[in-house]
């Protein structure tokens, strides 16, 4: 019976008495104070997961597109290598079979006497634009901001690939960037499109492509010390800046092209936006319904608890396959490290994924890559299966029974077969004397002989991705 005297007390102090209402509107107000500081300080850290993954992924992106232009252009500076005039009609239909889009404006050659030969246009001097004894020392690189050659009044990078014959440079392959086009392409669409982001290059702090804010031209300008310093020394952070008297977040890291950097901003406005028109509501609520304001607090709750959880989920999922990402696959590694000694690491890499997406495009490299993590996952589950990089994948396993194990390794390759796919796989069982590194570095290698094994089968170099 004592057990149940202070339930009947709580029921009592909740019921009709004037001092349990006013208690509670009390409680509802410390609680509603309390929750807007807590959800301020969740946007904040929210915003910085948000603009981490968008600069990090717009980075990979941007990467991979000027990768693919450059793999493009040099294939067609051999070609163009192997004709005896540049100013051939062979040349120009080279020239004009470009795939010439809303980035790339157009498509020429730089010649060593300072000529531009234009597709279908008229050739011209490239005097006052581009010099070609600078630009051939460079050797394969991208410009950074400089006239158009074909536009009036345009600023455009220029991509130069040599064009080599006999040891010599007798041309330079160009194509022109659009920086304007570059940022309405890559424009994020979180916070419903409001963020930005510009590209900057770190030796001069000189924005090259700049979809935030047209009056700054170098990062320097904003006269913020520690985001110059930390942009131009290639550094990966978050900061809170002031622009225009407009507080700002902004991340940034480092970019592995021509020495590039790339940064996120987003206004504080914005990113708390949400979170003041909850306050405003919260106010109203206090002086309405106590119960409708309870009941806006415990949708509130479920609201945003379930907000992070698919956060925290998108976070740790590779949208292409659906497999567990690099995310959750550090977090394992950590988790193994600490307690288990005796693991099995199989690390798979699909083969011959480069030359699907040349020669049939990237949805037949997308197919390629799920159907394989599909096959992994119906041979091994999921649970300890991931993706960590482009066409890498990795299983941990506390099965240590080999036979078992290349049972399914064999179905696995039948199924790939079958549907003319191919991987190669490394498998390792540790023991008492191997850490995790040990036994994944292990597993690693012995794919990467399966794969030189594989490709001295179908009589092709390995591609080197290291």
């Amino acid at each position: 019976m004592k057990e149940n005297k202070p339930q009947n007390k709580k029921y009592n102090f909740q019921s009709h008495s004037l001092a349990a209402t006013l208690l509670l509107f009390v409680y509802i107000g410390i609680i509603a104070a309390t929750y807007v500081i807590y959800i301020n300080g969740l946007s904040e850290k929210n915003c910085y997961k948000d603009l981490s993954a968008s600069t990090k992924e717009s980075c990979r992106t941007i990467e991979n597109n000027f990768r693919n232009d450059r793999s493009s252009l040099r294939l067609l500076s051999r070609m163009i290598a192997n004709e005896k005039n540049l100013y051939s009609n062979e040349v120009n239909n080279f020239l004009t079979s470009y795939d010439v889009n809303t980035l790339i404006s157009n498509i020429a050659i730089l010649t060593p006497d300072n000529n531009i030969i234009q597709s279908r246009q008229h050739n011209n001097s490239a005097d006052g634009i581009m010099d070609f004894a600078e630009e051939a020392k460079l050797g394969e690189h991208i410009s950074e901001l400089k006239k158009s050659s074909i536009t009036e009044n345009a600023d455009v990078m220029y991509s130069f690939i040599p064009i080599r014959s006999s040891g010599k440079t007798i041309g330079l392959l160009f194509t022109e960037l659009n920086p304007t086009s570059i940022a309405n392409a890559w424009s994020p669409e979180m916070y419903d499109g409001k963020a930005s982001f510009c590209i900057i290059h770190r030796d001069t702090g000189e924005i090259l492509v700049n979809d935030w804010n047209k009056n700054i031209k170098n990062i320097s300008d904003l006269g913020n010390k520690k985001l110059d310093e930390s942009i131009k020394n290639g550094e990966t952070g978050f900061l809170e800046i002031k622009s225009d008297n407009i507080e700002q977040f902004v991340s940034y890291m480092p970019m592995e092209l021509e020495n590039w950097g790339i940064a996120f901003f987003i206004s504080e406005d914005v990113v708390f936006a949400s979170a003041n028109e909850m306050h405003n509501l919260m106010k109203l609520f206090l002086f309405g319904i106590a119960i409708g304001f309870i009941l806006y607090i415990l949708w509130m709750l479920w609201s945003n608890r379930s907000s992070i959880d698919n956060a925290e989920k998108n976070a740790n999922i590779d949208v292409l396959t659906g497999l567990q990402n690099r995310n959750r696959y550090e977090k394992m590694c950590r988790i193994l490290r600490n307690k288990e000694k005796e693991i099995t690491c199989i690390y798979i890499d699909a083969n011959g994924l480069h030359d699907i997406n040349n020669t049939k495009g990237h949805l037949a490299g997308d197919q390629m890559l799920r159907f394989i993590a599909d096959t992994l996952k119906v041979a091994f589950g999921d649970e300890m299966l991931y993706r960590i990089g482009g066409d890498e994948f990795v299983i941990f396993l506390k099965e240590k029974n080999m036979l078992s194990i290349n049972e399914k390794l064999s179905d696995v390759h039948e199924t790939l077969n079958k549907n003319d796919y191919h991987a190669s796989v490394g498998v390792c069982t540790g023991n008492e004397d191997m850490n995790l590194d040990d036994i994944i570095k292990t597993a690693e290698k012995l794919m990467y002989e399966d794969k030189k094994k594989y490709y001295e089968r179908i009589g092709k170099d390995v591609r080197n991705k290291k």
